[in-house]
C-alpha cells in the first residue's frame, strides 16, 4: 500500500471514532481502538517520511499530516492535560485572596439536601481546570444559569432528563443527560451503583469536583482527584465547597 493511500486509510479511521465517541458505546473498546489508531498513526507517518514518502511533495505531505495531528490531539486532550497538571506544567499559579464562590455553593447545598432529603439520584460535576467539552458535546445543553429550583427539577424520575449527569461550568448549567465512563477498579464495595462508578471514572480523567446522591441510600457522597468520599455530612460537603468552589 502507498504512504499516501495509507494516510486516507487513517483519515477514514479517525473520522470514524469521532462519530463512534457520540454514540454510547463500551469504554474499553473506546480504549482498544485508541490504541490501534496510536499504532496506525505512528506507522502512516513513517511509511510517509521514510519508506517510500520521497516521491510526495512536501505541500501534499502537510496537507495530510497537519489535521491528523489536529484530530489526534483533540482525542487525547483529556489525557493529555491530565498528564500536564501532573508534570506541573501550565498549571495556574494560585492567587493570594481568592475566594471561596459562595453563592454556588449556597445554590448547590440547597439542592442537595433537596434531593437528599427525598431519596432522588443525582449525578452534579462541577467543572474546575480541565474542560469537560467532549462530554458536553454529546449531552443535552441547557446553558442557564444555577439555580436550585433548576437544578433539582432536571433529576426528578419522571422528567426525560434525570438520566445521567449535570455539568456546571462556572455559575451555568451547561447541560444535562451527560454520560461518563465507568471505573475500571475492582476494589469498590458492593453497593456502588451506576452513578458512583461513574462519578469516580470522571475524576480519573479530569480534576473536576462531582456529588453524587444515592436514589437508594440518599447519602451524598463527593470525588475527586481518583478519590471518593461516601456519605458525607453537610459540614463536610462545605468543606469541599470552600476548597474547590473558587472564583475564577
Amino acid at each position: 500500500m502507498k504512504s499516501f493511500d495509507l494516510l486516507v486509510l487513517t483519515s477514514y479511521l479517525y473520522a470514524i471514532f469521532i462519530l463512534t465517541l457520540r454514540t454510547k458505546v463500551s469504554h474499553k473498546a473506546i480504549r482498544f481502538f485508541k490504541i490501534f489508531l496510536v499504532v496506525l498513526f505512528g506507522l502512516s507517518i513513517y511509511y510517509m517520511f521514510a519508506a517510500g514518502g520521497s516521491d510526495l511533495p512536501l505541500i501534499t505531505k502537510l496537507t495530510v499530516t497537519i489535521p491528523l495531528g489536529y484530530v489526534f490531539v483533540m482525542i487525547y486532550i483529556n489525557e493529555i492535560n491530565t498528564f500536564l497538571k501532573t508534570l506541573g506544567v501550565g498549571a495556574k499559579k494560585k492567587t493570594k485572596g481568592s475566594k471561596t464562590n459562595n453563592e454556588l455553593a449556597s445554590k448547590l447545598i440547597s439542592t442537595i439536601e433537596f434531593l437528599s432529603n427525598r431519596k432522588i439520584g443525582a449525578l452534579i460535576t462541577i467543572e474546575r481546570d480541565i474542560k469537560l467539552s467532549g462530554y458536553v458535546n454529546k449531552a443535552m445543553l441547557i446553558n442557564a444559569p444555577v439555580s436550585s429550583e433548576l437544578l433539582a427539577s432536571i433529576f426528578i424520575p419522571t422528567t426525560p432528563l434525570h438520566d445521567g449527569a449535570v455539568i456546571i461550568r462556572d455559575n451555568t448549567i451547561v447541560c444535562a443527560k451527560a454520560y461518563y465512563p465507568s471505573t475500571e477498579r475492582t476494589d469498590l464495595p458492593l453497593h456502588f451503583g451506576t452513578r458512583h462508578r461513574a462519578a469516580i471514572g470522571i475524576s480519573e480523567q479530569t480534576d473536576a469536583l462531582t456529588v453524587v446522591v444515592s436514589e437508594e441510600t440518599g447519602y451524598v457522597s463527593l470525588t475527586i482527584n481518583r478519590q471518593i468520599d461516601y456519605n458525607v455530612s453537610k459540614e463536610t460537603l462545605n468543606l469541599y465547597f470552600e476548597k474547590y468552589l473558587k472564583l475564577r
